[in-house]
């Protein structure tokens, strides 16, 4: 049976220079870029880019505002058709809830004595 040993690098073997550690790595990577593309190359990138995206972002908040205008209109047609429905219904029973207060007038009554006929 055989042991297994961790292996640590010596600290002769870890290069503690930059540039060393730079020296080791494929030279397409260790080039490091100084400047990159012009402003307006990125501007104009931007540009074309957002000309490209407008239409469909635009179409599409289109569609969902009809939509939702059409939804709306919906809903409204049904509320106003209900309340018509709804109407007669509502008028007759606050009528039979509603009762005329009794009142009464004072009429004077006419006693009938027979003092004061006369044949």
């Amino acid at each position: 049976m055989s042991t297994t040993a961790l292996i640590e690098p010596s600290p002769t073997d870890v290069p503690q220079d930059p540039d060393e550690l730079l020296a080791g790595l494929p030279p397409l990577l260790s080039r490091v870029p100084t400047a990159g593309p012009p402003v307006w190359v990125i501007v104009a990138f931007g540009g074309v880019l957002l000309l490209l995206l407008v239409p469909p972002i635009t179409l599409v908040v289109t569609l969902m505002g009809v939509t939702l205008l059409v939804v709306l209109a919906l809903a409204a047609l049904v509320a106003l058709i209900g309340a018509v429905v709804a109407a007669p219904f509502v008028l007759v029973r606050r009528l039979r809830e509603h009762r005329l207060p009794h009142f009464s007038l004072s009429v004077p009554r006419l006693h009938h004595t027979s003092e004061g006929v006369k044949p």
